[in-house]
């Protein structure tokens, strides 16, 4: 059975993994052995182009992603905060939804792994996301999400449909938020030492089709097998490199705001 459904308010909790100090990597940590199963992660890297340290960051989330599963771990780079906003030629990546999540934090990079978070306090050495990842990927996998794309070149015009199949019985409200993300995209980022004005960002959030709170998908009982659907429909920006674009779309439960499920399609 196909259920459409509306908006709610959510504020996304956040794992601070450090502030724009040196990032502490320890290269001691015991390795994690990758997981089966169904169950996918998202984590939300909050950075920003003039932040020094959040190339490191963003590469050792990319490694723990090759390591622990790449068709189960996603990262959505959420340009975010003071050292986010543009200044002569640096990127403006800044969007509405970004800066509600990131919730005035004060620093970047900022880690939330599937909207949890993980520790009190605002500092965290950058490998703490290891075990916490591990953890969610070993979890009972709840719904099924599937995502169809239909894309117009000559209007650029995007419909998507996002469908959420049931893997078994339950009850709560469940949310969906249908985010767009482009890959590749070539700019300046600070780096120690200096600007790096060939930076190639990965996994930019440019905006979701639903708001940042998303919209209702099941607020009731639902059972093995039922299918929920949500449709939206957007033009593509002219500035957007159509071939590098992909929905990312995320179900989580609102009364803890933990994502449960998280997949990815390309645009075209």
């Amino acid at each position: 059975m196909n259920k459409l459904f509306s908006i709610f308010a959510f504020s996304a909790l956040l794992l601070v993994v450090v502030g724009c100090d040196k990032i502490d990597i320890n290269n001691t940590h015991k390795p994690i052995a990758p997981t089966s199963g169904g169950k996918t992660v998202l984590i939300k890297d909050f950075t920003g182009a003039r932040c020094v340290n959040c190339p490191e960051a963003a590469d050792y989330a990319h490694e723990l992603q090759h390591r622990l599963g790449e068709d189960r771990i996603f990262i959505l780079s959420v340009h975010a905060g003071y050292l986010a906003q543009s200044i002569g030629s640096f990127p403006n990546f800044l969007t509405e939804e970004g800066t509600a999540w990131y919730n005035n934090q004060d620093s970047n990079p900022l880690f939330a792994v599937d909207h949890v978070a993980l520790t009190e306090g605002n500092t965290l050495n950058v490998e703490q996301i290891d075990t916490p990842v591990a953890d969610a990927l070993a979890e009972p996998q709840l719904f099924d999400i599937a995502i169809e794309n239909t894309y117009d070149e000559v209007s650029r015009r995007l419909n998507v449909k996002s469908s959420f199949n049931a893997m078994g019985d339950g009850e709560g409200l469940y949310y969906a938020t249908a985010c767009l993300v482009e890959d590749s995209i070539v700019g300046w980022q600070t780096i120690p030492g200096g600007v790096n004005k060939d930076y190639v960002f990965r996994n930019v959030f440019r905006g979701t089709l639903n708001g940042a709170d998303g919209e209702l998908v099941s607020n009731s009982n639902f059972h093995y097998n039922d299918t929920f659907t949500t449709t939206h429909s957007m033009v593509l920006d002219s500035t957007f490199n159509a071939d590098q674009c992909y929905i990312l779309t995320y179900l989580y439960n609102k009364e803890n705001g933990k994502i449960v499920q998280t997949a990815m399609e390309k645009v075209k």
